[in-house]
């Protein structure tokens, strides 16, 4: 009896390190990720609106659409002016400082006379030793336009 806690002890711990475990999300990670997302939002939004949203993206940021450098909104590849943009499926990635990921969306036109264009994008979003998160680099693509017949 004098050594039945013991035994139930070890019993026990010995349960625990036979039950597989999940890798832990830090609450740094899981801010990260709402950050991301957030950031994101805000940027297809201005460009939606032909707004250029510099305090979302590092001065020397890389921006390609359809393999072309942007400089200026719309920065995302098939988005033009007067219209919206949906979100699709989205995901991110947090690791240290870093957080990317990817996109879908679609550029709906605000003109019956234009084509809804589909498109995705890649992020990557930093965090700068002020704490502020930044927009480094965004690489976005459409569908290829289908041939005429």
């Amino acid at each position: 009896m004098k050594h039945l806690p013991l035994l139930l002890l070890l019993a026990g711990c010995a349960h625990q390190a036979a039950t597989p475990t999940a890798m832990p999300v830090t609450l740094d990670a899981m801010a990260a990720d709402s950050i991301a997302h957030a950031m994101v939002q805000r940027a297809i939004d201005a460009d939606a609106k032909g707004v250029t949203p510099d305090s979302l993206y590092l001065a020397e940021a890389e921006v390609i659409a359809n393999g072309a450098p942007r400089a200026e909104a719309p920065r995302l590849a098939g988005v033009g002016e007067h219209g919206t943009v949906q979100l699709g499926s989205s995901r991110f990635g947090v690791t240290g400082s870093y957080v990317w990921g990817t996109i879908q969306y679609r550029w709906a036109p605000g003109s019956a006379q234009q084509k809804m264009i589909d498109g995705w994008a890649t992020f990557v979003i930093g965090r700068l030793r002020s704490g502020e998160w930044r927009i480094m680099h965004v690489h976005s693509s459409t569908a290829s336009p289908e041939p005429s017949s």
